[in-house]
């Protein structure tokens, strides 16, 4: 019990902080969901730490399931103040319950959502106030607004992510594998991330980061 409150609190309280600042108008729409996407994602990364993976299964299901229900019945303005057409926090969700399922070791699954959250969130807190003059839409897609100050920043962040999972426990593994993890990967989340609409990057870039880094156990 002690654990699931260490787990959940700090979530709570930040799903608590966003609200009373939305409601205070010091965080509105992108800025909003970005601080709850940050905040939250870089704590649940190690939930490892102290609960098993198929605990953490059945709570990113929890977390799945209120946020369905909240999408219907707005519960916490912060998550979904925004003008644009996303279902990230849904993917955000569904990333934790698949990432949990398929990780075969705990530092997977900590490197993985790290870059649903740091290198994500930092790319898009970087577009924000850095991108307005470097921005371009991949496929002509309005859902597709991107910058090269994003991006760029998206790409730094990956080797952020990567190296916090080397210093967790992945260093044995992933020093057999230098190029896919210190050039493939860090390419290849880029470019979902640029191409994904929808906020369907917050699914697929931890997915595939599972994914990759499981097939080298």
């Amino acid at each position: 019990m002690i654990k699931l409150l260490i787990a959940l609190v700090p979530v709570g309280i930040i799903l608590l902080l966003s609200e009373y600042l939305w409601r205070k108008k010091n965080i509105r729409g992108e800025k909003a969901r970005k601080f709850i996407h940050i905040l939250s994602g870089a704590y649940i990364a190690f939930w490892p730490l102290y609960l098993p993976l198929d605990g953490i299964f059945v709570l990113g299901c929890v977390a799945l399931t209120f946020l369905i229900y909240s999408r219907f019945s707005p519960i916490f303005h912060a998550v979904y103040g925004v003008k644009r057409k996303t279902y990230g926090e849904l993917f955000f969700a569904a990333s934790i319950v698949l990432c949990a399922l398929i990780a075969t070791e705990p530092w997977i699954f900590t490197t993985a959502i790290l870059f649903l959250s740091i290198a994500d969130g930092g790319a898009a807190v970087a577009g924000k106030l850095w991108g307005k003059k470097n921005s371009y839409k991949v496929w002509n897609m309005s859902a597709l607004q991107k910058s090269a100050t994003g991006t760029v920043a998206y790409f730094v962040l990956s080797y952020f992510c990567i190296g916090v999972g080397w210093f967790v426990g992945g260093s044995e593994v992933m020093r057999h594998f230098p190029v896919i993890v210190f050039v493939l990967i860090p390419i290849s989340t880029t470019a979902l991330e640029n191409t994904s609409p929808y906020g369907l990057d917050n699914l697929l870039t931890p997915l595939y980061v599972t994914l990759v880094l499981s097939s080298f156990l």
